[in-house]
């Protein structure tokens, strides 16, 4: 079984910190998360890739679940789904967790995602993305164990 190492798995978690972004940006709530994310990763270096989908739930407004388990980015899917509770892992202006070798910081006020880790395969990386309305998209730089960079980009759209 794996872990939630991927930074493609990041974005999965990106997504349950960032909410929608909007023009007059409003506080950040569990209930603006539900919907299916649906997309697509490329790394160009390696010309990998493949397509995801990762599940938003909110059961009330001071929770929020991340069902990644069926999105595989090369390092398998979240073991289990992510639980997250406001004031602990987010507030109204946005939030940063930690996630196994994930940490991830979100900005409500203008939608941006940054994030750290390593995966599966002994590599370490960073991403940096945005959401703008129902639509994430961001870059992941990977570097290798041996020194080899390589970069992906993801794109993903929220439907509910």
């Amino acid at each position: 079984m794996h872990t939630t190492r991927s930074p493609f798995l990041a974005l999965a978690l990106a997504l349950a910190l960032a909410g929608t972004a909007s023009a007059k940006k409003p506080p950040f709530a569990a209930t603006t998360l539900a919907g299916t994310w649906t997309g697509t990763w490329k790394e160009i270096t390696f010309h990998v890739g493949g397509p995801f989908t990762v599940v938003i739930s909110a059961a009330d407004a001071d929770t929020i679940t991340v069902d990644g388990t069926s999105a595989d980015f090369g390092c398998g899917g979240l073991a289990t789904p992510v639980v997250l509770k406001r004031g602990v892992d987010w507030t109204e202006t946005g939030g940063t967790g930690t996630f196994d070798t994930i940490t991830l910081t979100f900005r409500q006020k203008n939608g941006k995602v940054k994030g750290t880790g390593s995966n599966c395969h002994g590599t370490t990386w960073k991403l940096k993305g945005r959401v703008r309305g129902n639509k994430f998209t961001g870059r992941s730089v990977t570097k290798t164990f041996s020194g080899k960079s390589g970069i992906s980009t993801l794109k993903a759209t929220r439907t509910p």
